[in-house]
């Protein structure tokens, strides 16, 4: 008898539905990758309400200079104002729509729409806009502005009406920020990979090492993380015991589905290397000075993450940042942040191509994986797979992510 492919019987179930029916355990059911309306409702609960990282305060040292954060329809603009602050603005001009700021960055005394000549202001002020009568107010029409927060020099940015708050993280991880110089970095490269994938698998492969040894071989003669479960467990408790508070241990709780309520969730830890490494990087050696008060190469590297989509990997000698954003139901980006110490020159304290080998071949093997799994997951035949032990963080995210569509569902028949 032919196998019966599982379309023939159209699922109607609501997404209500299928949040109840999910089964602890395992991935997530097809229509969480493929159902627009879904995605729709992702987009307005998830990547309107939460902080993501946009840019580091590097790219803007001077009055006027500008790039844009995008994701989705949406477009920010994050610029240096002329007393020195960091704002954002969304790039849409309160006149007809239409975007102000077209290139990627740049550098404007105002920030002008090309289509009717309105101009505003580095706060988002309006300045001008011709023959408009003597009824309209200009200070009624400045650009809707956008939450900005740093934490140290990273800009985070929030679409939120009533942002969650950061403030628990910044008390908590204050030690983590100082000793790692969050003060003083720069940003030394930055890549874009576009992935033909449902944003959740992107994130989703972040999440779990379980990939990393078959996947990862450069990855995993560098990091413990591509050990079994049971030999990364003896390795990590080898090494935190051997660390002897040179660097902080203690971990903050995964940040998935363990946030306070009205607060952004975050989470941190510190994880060994295999043995003789320094760093992430070809043979695993220092490629970089070390950052902010760290005196030596400890043999491990740190974890942190904050908001559903920012990601970061400190190494003592430089940091590595990633950030998944959705651009359609079936497509997302993965943008890649190589930071170093802010007096470090080029070329002679670094070589570029050295400190990103790593992750730039790690992220082009991720991207090949994730097609791979979309493709997968589009097949009449897929269905909800068992995780493996290795995969418990993507367990906190799917439960994360469940929870937060359930919170939408329940907001929207209350009318929020």
């Amino acid at each position: 008898m032919p196998v019966r492919a599982h379309c023939e019987n159209p699922d109607r179930r609501t997404l209500a539905d299928l949040i109840r029916e999910y089964r602890p355990g395992y991935s997530l059911e097809q229509r969480f990758y493929k159902d627009p309306e879904i995605y729709k409702a992702e987009i307005k609960s998830i990547f309107l309400k939460h902080w993501m990282l946009a840019g580091h305060v590097s790219q803007i040292p001077e009055a006027g200079d500008f790039f844009l954060f995008e994701f989705d329809v949406e477009s920010v603009i994050v610029v240096r104002t002329k007393e020195g602050a960091v704002k954002a603005h969304l790039n849409v001009c309160r006149h007809r729509g239409s975007r102000i700021c077209l290139e990627k960055e740049g550098r404007s005394k105002l920030l002008t729409c090309p289509y009717h000549a309105w101009s505003y202001d580095l706060n988002g002020k309006l300045m001008t806009a011709r023959q408009m009568g003597t009824d309209f107010k200009k200070a009624d029409n400045g650009l809707h502005p956008v939450h900005v927060e740093l934490v140290g020099g990273l800009i985070f940015v929030s679409l939120a009406e009533k942002p969650l708050s950061l403030a628990g993280m910044k008390e908590d991880l204050a030690d983590v920020f100082e000793t790692f110089g969050f003060d003083n970095m720069k940003l030394a490269a930055q890549k874009s990979f576009p992935i033909a994938a449902n944003w959740k698998l992107a994130a989703e492969n972040y999440q779990e090492c379980y990939h990393c040894a078959p996947s990862h071989q450069e990855y995993a003669k560098v990091h413990a993380m591509a050990l079994s479960k049971e030999a990364f467990a003896a390795h990590r408790e080898k090494y935190l015991a051997a660390l002897a508070g040179k660097v902080r241990t203690q971990e903050s709780p995964y940040y998935f589905d363990q946030a306070k309520a009205g607060e952004e969730g975050y989470q941190y830890a510190r994880n060994p290397l295999l043995s003789g490494m320094e760093s992430g990087s070809l043979g695993g050696k220092g490629i970089a000075p070390l950052l902010g008060t760290i005196a030596e190469f400890d043999g491990g590297a740190s974890e942190f993450m904050v908001g559903p989509v920012s990601f970061f990997l400190i190494y003592n000698d430089h940091m590595v940042g990633y950030r998944f954003t959705p651009t359609s139901h079936e497509t997302c980006c993965c943008d890649v942040f190589w930071f170093v110490r802010g007096d470090a020159d080029e070329g002679i304290d670094y070589d570029l191509e050295t400190l990103t080998w790593l992750w730039d071949i790690t992220t082009q093997s991720d991207e090949e994986i994730i097609v791979n799994n979309q493709q997968g997951v589009n097949s009449h035949f897929y269905t909800s797979g068992r995780l493996s032990e290795m995969e418990s963080f993507e367990q906190h995210f799917l439960n994360w992510y469940l929870s937060s569509m359930k919170d939408s569902i329940s907001n929207t028949s209350k009318g929020q």
